[in-house]
């Protein structure tokens, strides 16, 4: 998994007369998806050819300009193959899900995120909340997790909507958590309690 920071901004270049659209950002390696607190410099728009909007990835360290912004749902796999379905609540600053079990096989979970922040839904197998490793945030390095532990992810999405994901889970124990770090306030969304217990049976 990488690190991400989700951004909207456009740096309007004047060059004799040119104007353009500058992004680059480099990609560390990290693990948590990072969200900027819009407070920067950055203008929403620029004159020319340049575009208003940009989404790119950056590294931790990097700060955010101009407006940012959590990206639409983008769900993962088809809700309609889900042999369970189970409602999870993401909010400030808990994971409510429905129930605590399901039966192996296709489970989908139904995401609404009723909080103020923007909320992500990431699946751990075999690690107690306990073990799982941190980095320097207090949010989960998902690159120091054992090998196959790290299931998937719903990545990011606005408060206010829902969002979906269908996972294969076999009979063990899994951690949910949100594993989003809003840079502007140091708030790891784990550190603040976005972590619970799942059991598939």
């Amino acid at each position: 998994m990488s690190k991400r920071l989700i951004l909207v901004g456009a740096i309007a270049v004047l060059s004799f007369g040119a104007v353009g659209a500058a992004c680059s950002d480099d990609d560390d390696g990290a693990s948590v998806r990072e969200v900027g607190d819009g407070s920067g410099t950055g203008s929403g728009s620029a004159t020319g050819s340049a575009t208003g909007s940009a989404t790119g990835s950056a590294s931790g360290s990097a700060s955010a300009t101009g407006s940012a912004i959590a990206e639409e749902c983008q769900p993962v796999g088809d809700l309609s193959t889900a042999s369970t379905r189970v409602n999870v609540t993401l909010d400030e600053w808990v994971i409510e899900p429905d129930t605590t079990t399901a039966p192996a096989g296709q489970i989908g979970f139904v995401l609404d995120n009723s909080g103020e922040d923007p909320h992500e839904l990431v699946i751990v197998k075999g690690v107690a909340p306990a073990d799982l490793p941190l980095d320097e945030h207090g949010s989960v390095d998902e690159e120091q997790l054992p090998e196959g532990a790290l299931i998937g992810e719903v990545e990011a999405f606005a408060a206010g909507t829902t969002c979906n994901g269908v996972f294969d889970l076999d009979p063990g124990e899994y951690t949910l958590i949100c594993n989003v770090f809003e840079e502007s306030e140091d708030e790891s969304h784990l550190k603040e309690g976005m972590v619970t217990t799942f059991t598939v049976t």
